[in-house]
């Protein structure tokens, strides 16, 4: 008996559109030839799709079986990164399906992005993609998660301001570790005077690839961070209206935006050689958003490609003398690079932390960026901005703090 059924399905499916075409469509007046060209035409495109869904899922498992085991047949691929490999294709298959939204956009952004990721990023002006440090270095880089903060898990909480949420920024994070895999999760309520964002961020990592002994080259960690972002914002538009004398002027109309969320990041990280850490890390890949505007003109659909971020990043660490530590971090941001109708653009960050008998760290950071992170999928006036910060380590905890143009922010880690 013939067990294999896609040729009766490509069949049927081919034969199917043909008679409709031939007896339906137009009248009837289809001719066999062409109907059948058609029909076959249309079935191959329904399983070109099926397999660009299915392709992805059946390539992640054969990573899988390949990474599972080492040489010597060790287990290297903790549960934590089968679990986020298991996901990240069937999410990358769900962008397939779901339709692109469109007309409204102006009106929503990623606010979650809009607002320190990290405090010690933060005082590296944005840069430390590369950068191990704290828990909240993992919504820079899901993949940093794997660097062990504590023996068990961290705990973290944080406070601040920053130009977009200038009354209040409250984040909390805590993550788990085990056997070079990590689980954590984020929070953060981001209060502003145009509104407020509440983030909900669950983080998986895992190791990747482990190298033997004598490579000098380091293990390659990946991480995954599905985000959930409800937020509220008011915008002020234009609108042209005529007066009592006909004539036309211009008001201020105040229109409340309503939507949540769900984005999805992915992260890369290595020790590719001593003293040199790389990282690659694509901020909002995925993104289905829900949304109305003043409790109406409800919708839905994808967030598309002008809220995608790519980030290299680069961790030179130079020691000085056995006292001091310097690194170096370099990020390159790469905006539009999914968007046909916008120019590519390019945010370079760059910082320097000096590491004190392994307790204290002092921090700079200068970027080439816009200055509104609201508006950076808009338009991308670049300015120079310029951040520092202080970090300190007793005992358990780390106790960071940064500084910057009219923003500031601090976090306690507890490492357990």
């Amino acid at each position: 008996m013939d067990t294999d059924f896609r040729p009766h399905l490509a069949a049927s499916a081919t034969v199917a559109v043909s008679r409709w075409l031939k007896v339906t469509a137009f009248g009837g007046r289809v001719p066999s030839t062409i109907a059948a060209t058609i029909g076959l035409s249309c079935s191959i495109w329904i399983f070109s799709k099926i397999l660009t869904l299915t392709l992805p899922l059946l390539y992640i498992y054969s990573i899988m079986a390949k990474i599972s085991t080492n040489s010597r047949g060790i287990a290297t691929v903790t549960p934590y990164t089968r679990c986020a490999l298991l996901m990240l294709p069937l999410l990358l298959a769900a962008a397939f399906i779901c339709p692109v939204r469109s007309g409204d956009d102006t009106l929503f952004h990623v606010y979650s992005r809009a607002t320190p990721q990290s405090v010690v990023s933060r005082s590296l002006a944005g840069a430390g993609s590369a950068m191990p440090h704290d828990v909240f270095q993992g919504l820079v880089n899901p993949a940093l998660t794997t660097v062990k903060v504590g023996a068990k898990g961290a705990f973290e909480v944080g406070y601040g301001r920053d130009d977009v949420f200038d009354k209040l920024a409250l984040p909390f994070g805590a993550v788990l570790f085990d056997n070079g895999g990590a689980l954590g999760g984020f929070y953060r309520y981001l209060n502003g005077e145009r509104g407020n964002v509440h983030d909900l961020v669950v983080n998986i990592a895992g190791r990747l690839f482990d190298r033997p002994a004598p490579d000098e080259m380091g293990p390659v960690d990946f991480g995954l961070n599905v985000r959930y972002e409800n937020s509220k914002w008011r915008h002020d538009i234009p609108t042209i209206v005529a007066d009592d004398n006909g004539e036309s002027k211009s008001v201020i109309n105040t229109v409340t935006a309503r939507s949540d969320c769900v984005i999805l990041d992915i992260g890369f990280y290595q020790q590719y050689f001593p003293g040199i850490d790389v990282s690659l890390v694509f901020s909002n890949l995925l993104g289905y958003r829900w949304s109305e505007v003043d409790g109406r003109g409800k919708s839905e659909g994808g967030t598309g490609g002008r809220h995608r971020l790519i980030t290299v990043g680069n961790l030179y660490s130079l020691p000085i003398t056995e006292t001091f530590l310097l690194r170096i971090p370099v990020d390159v941001e790469i905006a539009n690079a999914f968007v046909k109708s916008a120019s590519t653009a390019y945010m370079l960050r760059v910082g320097a932390e000096l590491r004190i008998a392994k307790m204290y760290c002092v921090r700079f950071g200068y970027a080439r960026a816009p200055e509104d992170p609201v508006e950076l999928i808009k338009t991308f006036d670049y300015d120079n901005l310029f951040f520092g910060g202080v970090g300190v380590v007793v005992k358990s905890f780390l106790l960071d703090v940064f500084v910057g143009k009219r923003e500031f922010g601090a976090t306690v880690t507890y490492g357990y």
